[in-house]
């Protein structure tokens, strides 16, 4: 098995690649999905390899959804990309009553085999209508999956287990993480739908994130590191999540920091937080810690969006806080505040 260093987008490329060459059932649709950089270069030349298979949509978001759907329920495999969330927004009876709910209605036994590819959260002077995640929306539609691949590793993982599931699936990619980069296998593999990843192992506190949230706790490590030992968790998937992997952790650290990239009201992580703090059980040194954004739109002007999002100093600080320890000063460039990672990760 070799392995290579690639970014995000190219995890996705690869891993739509060689599930189309295994699976012929497998087709792609979406708007621009056969453009030479098509969907932010993730079905890049993918054309030229599968001319029947990657189609080009009109932009009727609802239509095309809803022809994927029934694509899907008389046995092909859809891949469907929004490229933004509010886009998707479109096809929210196709996604949330028509897909989420067909194998249940019939009482099982009419699975539903297709994906949803769905570009959420921040970039660059996006402003409040192109940079929303909605991660709540689509972690409380019942019927669904829905993960949030955080690394290059994970987005090719997730996306194979994905296709090969009989369920609808829902994948929110932060398009914030595109540029990231990670050691990936060159050969196929999957990832669990379900379960969450302990990403470092630690003693003192654990965090717990998904996302670009994910990503800067982690480059928060780097800051703390000597002074906190943290146990880091990518939740991975929001629906269902894995309250048992964060449980055993909190158990062992007793003490909670929750990141989300969106606002604080009714977020994953103070789902997470009102689960673990309805254990009668559990002992906690601390009170839980969550971070997340202001309950306002996200601004574009890059003045008010550097004091918006969550950065790795605000996490450093919050888990020396929580430890009773001193905080520290550290001024992030405009590049850190303002720019994607363009990150390596371990």
């Amino acid at each position: 098995m070799s392995n290579r260093i690639i970014t995000y987008t190219e995890a996705i490329k690869e891993a739509t690649d060689q599930i189309m060459e295994v699976d012929q059932e497998v087709v792609i649709m979406g708007l621009e999905v056969s453009y030479k950089n098509g969907a932010d270069g993730t079905t890049a030349g993918l054309k030229e390899k599968y001319p029947y298979r990657i189609i080009e949509t009109p932009q009727s978001e609802n239509a095309v959804t809803g022809m994927a759907v029934g694509a899907a329920i008389t046995g092909l495999h859809p891949i469907v990309h929004h490229g933004r969330v509010e886009f998707a927004l479109f096809a929210a009876d196709q996604i949330f009553t028509q897909a989420a709910k067909w194998n249940y209605m019939f009482g099982g036994g009419h699975p539903v085999p297709i994906v949803f590819r769905i570009n959420v959260g921040r970039q660059w002077g996006q402003g409040p209508q192109h940079t929303q995640a909605l991660y709540p929306l689509f972690g409380n539609a019942l019927g669904l999956k829905v993960v949030i691949p955080s690394t290059p590793s994970m987005a090719k993982g997730l996306l194979i287990s994905a296709v090969r599931d009989k369920n609808p699936v829902i994948i929110l990619e932060p398009r914030w993480l595109f540029s990231l980069k990670q050691i990936v296998s060159i050969e196929p593999y999957d990832k669990p739908l379900d379960k969450a990843v302990v990403v470092k192992k630690g003693t003192d506190l654990t965090i717990v994130s998904y996302g670009d949230g994910l990503i800067a706790a982690y480059e928060a490590l780097g800051l703390i590191d000597g002074y906190v030992d943290v146990e880091l968790i990518d939740l991975v998937s929001i629906n269902p999540i894995d309250y048992e992997t964060v449980l055993k952790s909190v158990e062992k650290t007793g003490r909670l920091i929750t990141i989300d990239t969106t606002n604080h009201a009714f977020s994953i992580g103070s789902d997470v937080i009102a689960y673990v703090a309805k254990q009668q059980s559990l002992s906690l040194k601390n009170a839980p810690v969550s971070l997340s954004c202001p309950d306002v739109p996200v601004p574009t002007s890059t003045m008010l969006t550097e004091s918006y999002y969550p950065t790795k100093v605000d996490i450093a600080n919050a888990a020396l806080c929580l430890m009773g320890k001193q905080t520290i000063k550290h001024e992030l460039t405009f590049e850190e505040l303002h720019l994607p990672p363009n990150l390596i990760i371990e």
